[in-house]
């Protein structure tokens, strides 16, 4: 008998040893998580390991004396799991921004499409970044062919974006994965973010996610900012162009313990010089300064808890108008024409999470606030606003099974906007209060293919329910090709003051009959991504198509009145057909040359007749190359824009309708660096044929009179534009 329970107790023994574990190897990149095909797994202290298969899945026997098993993939942090017996171990491994000695065998592309990504999203990090001046994020897309911006008017320098052909308004903006710049930020906001400051920015097209809200609808735009325990120590950057524009922007971080560290970023630009290049009387560019300042901090206990918090304070004052224009005049007819805008903003946030090792359950939440304080006048027209926004994002994610094949996405989310504009004597309140919960469902039965299916509903308090549902599906047969086809609901109420103020540099009034209109919009989209072997370097092919349908849609009609310019819900169709083919080649060793070309037809109900949208161009062409030295001394890029023509407004009764259409025209950019090791200097131009739109300040002479008008802008409202600056870089010290 005791023979028995002895072989009994061997067999037990070895049969447990025997048992294989069993499981698979995550990383986690920007909230998502994505295989590792490849990584390894090993005992501690032994040479006893495997590597995972092409699904991140391994097994390995166990052995005695030894139950630290580690996981390592690289670019990731090496994680060590205790094993208590558990037959099934997952691992999720985070990034690693911390890389001791790396060898580098080939570049990283400054842009890439993620083939397991199932929304369709352009990744641009710093090294695209670098190829331009970069001063602000409205200046960091010149070589994004999805992307367009343009001045929404000739006197104030407000910038706007446009993608899918549509403005900027409807692609959702956001910072550090939070809805931003929104509201009476609208106009000014991409040049509040520095450029120098990004570390990535993230462009998705279509129907983004359900768990960032319910607003996106033609896209989402997302900036990063540098981490305060990423690489990067130090950087200093100061900017200066011919005309006299100065920018200064700083960061540093400190590593106060392993597990704490906070850095702080300074942004000052300042541009006084009176231009007036085209000889009609107004400045071609603002009088302008801004201060910008921004303190981040982050905790990391290294057990599953993290939380990372920051506080930005800027201050802007902008002036324009006619050359002679002071602040100090009185303002009146006798008077030249002046333009002033004043901008004070305050804005704090928190993000924390904290992942549940082991149970596959991991929580986060986002939470910011942000205080807005616009005061200005447009000639004799007065606005102004105060504004309080909070946001606020709880998202439980659950891997259903230990292979991740089914994960969920659940949470709720509100948002508060508390908004007092005053137009003249006419002021418009604001109080929404808009809770809502979500859920999204991921399918991943196999690398091949995801499905990401999410519905959320929200609860206005001026629009009531209304809910949205959004669908991607991804499918790459192989390494080659990729598919993806998306479907979505979008809705949004924008502030019809706020985000049309520019409109005020002309002479005619604004007329709404409605304060808040709830806008809405399906989004349909489909791209094929192929990547074509081609001698030693593949060739890259990109093609698109998305189509946006509204059913309710806040128009701006130029053309109906030549008294007022009418902002009326939409009465009939409207809706955007972009067709969009891009190549990504390189041509020779480390010469990288992309060239796209896309078609806009967006048509819009005006005055009960469907028309093109008016000041759209049909077309846009994008043709850059990249060039850096074998030693990455030297690095040459150039750009080159051809931006097709389009419709001009027709107002009725007005004198000044000739002509009818704007011509296509080509913008070209161009910019060379010298690296040194902890420095480097760069010299560029814009606008290299010195091209600008003809009479961009309609009547000129009148600024007061009924023809005048500023925001007829189509192209270019300065000339050439040459510039230089100099970057500093110290990384902390590897161990």
């Amino acid at each position: 008998m005791k023979r028995v329970i002895v072989l009994l107790l061997i067999f037990l023994t070895v049969y447990s040893y025997a048992n294989p574990i069993k499981g698979k190897v995550l990383g986690l990149e920007n909230g998502a998580k994505n295989i590792l095909p490849g990584a390894n797994i090993y005992w501690a202290g032994t040479n006893l390991g495997t590597i995972a298969n092409e699904n991140g899945e391994y097994s390995i026997q166990s052995i005695q004396d030894n139950n630290l098993l580690v996981f390592s993939f690289v670019g990731f942090k090496t994680d060590t799991i205790k094993w208590s017996g558990q037959k099934v171990i997952d691992a999720v491994l985070d990034m690693n921004m911390d890389l001791d000695e790396v060898t580098v065998v080939q570049r990283k592309k400054g842009t890439h499409i993620s083939r397991l990504n199932p929304i369709y999203t352009t990744q641009i990090n710093g090294a695209e970044l670098h190829k331009a001046a970069c001063c602000n994020l409205s200046e960091s897309f010149s070589t994004n062919p999805s992307v367009d911006v343009s001045y929404s008017d000739a006197i104030t320098g407000a910038k706007q974006i446009k993608l899918l052909g549509l403005d900027g308004t409807y692609s959702q903006l956001q910072t550090e994965n939070f809805p931003n710049l929104r509201g009476l930020a609208t106009n000014y906001g991409l040049t509040y973010i520095p450029g120098p400051w990004l570390e990535s920015i993230q462009v998705s097209k279509g129907a983004a996610s359900v768990l960032n809200g319910y607003e996106s609808i033609t896209g989402q735009i997302n900036a990063n900012f540098k981490k305060t325990d990423g690489i990067e120590a130090f950087h200093f950057n100061v900017f200066a162009s011919a005309e006299g524009r100065t920018e200064v922007n700083s960061n540093f971080a400190v590593k106060l313990s392993e597990k704490t560290s906070t850095a702080f970023f300074v942004h000052h630009y300042n541009f006084q010089n009176r231009i007036d290049e085209n000889m009609d009387g107004f400045l071609d560019e603002p009088l302008m300064k801004q201060i910008h300042l921004f303190n981040q901090w982050k905790y990391d206990s290294g057990t599953g808890f993290m939380v990372h918090s920051g506080i930005h304070y800027l201050n802007e004052d902008r002036v324009g108008g006619q050359a002679n224009f002071r602040k100090d005049m009185e303002r009146n007819t006798l008077n030249p024409y002046g333009v002033n805008v004043q901008n004070e903003r305050f804005e704090g946030y928190v993000k924390g999470g904290y992942d549940f090792k082991g149970s596959r359950h991991s929580l986060a939440f986002i939470s910011n606030f942000t205080y807005h304080e616009m005061g200005s006048y447009y000639g004799l027209n007065n606005y102004s606003g105060k504004e309080y926004t909070m946001y606020g994002n709880l998202v439980h994610t659950f891997s259903i099974d230990p292979m991740n094949v089914h994960s969920l996405n659940s949470g709720a989310s509100i948002i508060v906007d508390q908004a007092d504009e005053i137009l003249n004597q006419n002021s418009i309140n604001t109080n929404d209060f808009v809770p809502g919960v979500f859920s999204e469902y991921t399918f991943k039965p196999n690398p091949k293919i995801t499905l990401m299916a999410g519905l959320r509903a929200d609860f206005h308090n001026t629009f009531g329910t209304f809910v949205t549902p959004r669908v991607h599906l991804r499918y790459g047969p192989n390494e080659l090709l990729t598919f993806r086809v998306s479907a979505g609901k979008g809705y949004r109420s924008p502030r019809i003051l706020a985000e049309n103020s520019f409109l005020l540099a002309n002479s005619r009034s604004l007329n709404f009959t409605e304060n808040k209109i709830l806008e809405e919009a399906w989004n349909y989209g489909a791209s094929v991504n192929l990547k074509i072997p081609w001698t030693e370097r593949p060739l890259n092919l990109n093609a698109e198509y998305f189509r946006t349908d509204f059913i309710n849609q806040l128009v701006v009609d130029r053309e109906s009145s030549a008294s007022q310019i009418l902002l009326t819900a939409l009465d009939g169709q409207s809706f955007a057909n972009s067709y969009q083919l891009e190549l990504l080649y390189e041509l020779l060793p480390r010469l990288d040359i992309t060239a796209a070309y896309r078609v806009n037809d967006v048509r819009q109900t005006i005055n009960h007749e469907l028309v093109r949208k008016p000041l759209v161009s049909k077309y846009k062409g994008l043709v850059t190359i990249n060039y850096t030295d074998r030693l990455k001394k030297w690095m040459f890029d150039y750009n080159a824009q051809l931006n097709g023509g389009g419709r001009l407004p027709i107002v009725v009764d007005s004198q000044l309708n000739s002509p009818t259409e704007f011509p296509s025209f080509t913008v070209m950019n161009a910019q060379v660096t010298r690296y040194f090791r902890y420095w480097n200097l760069y010299v560029g131009a814009e606008n290299l044929l010195n091209y600008t739109q003809d009479h961009p300040v309609l009547d000129a002479e009148r600024p007061f009179g009924n023809e005048f008008d500023a925001t007829r802008i189509w192209g270019p409202v300065m000339g050439r534009r040459i510039y230089a600056g100099i970057r500093i870089t110290l990384n902390h010290k590897t161990k």
